[in-house]
């Protein structure tokens, strides 16, 4: 059994056309730097960590807004079809995003990069292709996909101004190109943004979750962002079709948790936010599979037979359904060198 990205997307979804809706809406006001004017219903569920950094939760995966003097830099755009909510939100805080950064390209990351066209847009650059191809995709069904979207805004009540920003994208499709969700700056190993003065490092460390999976860190706030290196309280998505690899994702973590101390917030693609012990879970994961998946190897049991292993210890994280099962056949063709 193989789980391709569009079963990942509905997955994490729960809703056709791969799209994440938010839970209950709450409002712009119980973040720290919302001035009284600025203040709105807010569409994403927004997380303060700190003073400078907030985390957007809901419409695909976890994003986090880093505010300095004046300027900001937003992660990854959501979903197709709410990028413009997810900048207009961000700004609403009182700082203008200036710097976009994906951490990969899956479709609940780059998705809503139209919604950043206009600004500087940074990506490793395994992940650029990925990410045109995939605004290729979501353009190619946008005519069916974003009034389906606008749908299901109006059945949740969600704010007029997020209804305008997803009409005003339906009425532009034609102007749209794969450009506009594409980076306009790549990176190798590392690269440091300055937002005000305080430094923003990106790094890359291995293959993991896909071949272009970025990281943030911020230092000054000590704060990392993991993106889909990290699925907490669930099993995650291993995309080998674009590169993905258990080994080099444990490499991953490793070079994550060398920056994390005890006090440091972890931002996870997926799933609420944690720490270091949270974080080194994740390598645990993979060797609690490659525990199992070895054991039955020398019993002699087929890779059939090993997908359908489901150990009580696992049983407790989201998606076992589906995930478990090729994560276990991914782990075996690895170990096998296949």
């Amino acid at each position: 059994m193989d789980v391709t990205r569009r079963d990942f997307a509905s997955l994490v979804a729960g809703a056709f056309a791969g799209v994440l809706l938010p839970r209950p809406l709450r409002g712009l006001e119980g973040l720290a730097g919302a001035p009284p004017a600025t203040r709105q219903a807010a569409y994403f569920q927004w997380q303060r960590v700190g003073d400078r950094v907030h985390v957007a939760m809901g419409g695909g995966g976890n994003t986090f807004l880093y505010a300095g003097s004046g300027a900001a830099l937003q992660s990854d755009g959501k979903n197709f079809g709410l990028g413009r909510i997810l900048r207009r939100e961000a700004e609403a805080q009182g700082a203008r995003v200036t710097w976009f950064v994906n951490t990969h390209h899956h479709a609940d990351h780059s998705g809503g990069n139209d919604g950043f066209q206009d600004i500087e847009r940074i990506a490793h650059g395994n992940a650029r292709p990925r990410i045109v191809a995939t605004a290729e995709d979501n353009l190619g069904r946008a005519r069916e996909t974003l009034p389906r979207t606008l749908e299901q805004l109006r059945e949740q009540g969600a704010p007029a101004a997020a209804l305008a920003d997803v009409e005003a994208m339906l009425a532009e499709l034609g102007d749209l190109s794969p450009v506009a969700f594409a980076p306009t700056e790549t990176f190798d190993r590392e690269h440091e943004i300055r937002v005000g003065d305080r430094p923003v490092e990106l790094r890359w460390a291995s293959r993991g979750h896909t071949d272009g999976d970025a990281f943030l860190y911020l230092p000054q706030e000590n704060v990392l962002h993991a993106g889909d290196l990290l699925f907490h309280g669930r099993h995650p998505f291993v995309d080998v079709a674009s590169g993905a690899t258990p080994e080099g994702w444990k490499r991953c973590v490793d070079a994550m948790v060398a920056l994390c101390d005890g006090e440091t917030v972890v931002i996870p693609g997926h799933g609420e936010l944690t720490d270091r012990n949270g974080l080194a879970a994740q390598k645990t994961y993979f060797e609690r599979l490659e525990e199992l998946v070895g054991e039955a190897i020398r019993e002699g049991r087929s890779r059939d037979e090993i997908m359908r292993i489901a150990p009580a210890d696992l049983a407790s994280l989201a998606a076992a359904d589906r995930m478990l099962p090729a994560n276990l056949g991914i782990v075996y063709d690895e170990m096998q060198g296949s």
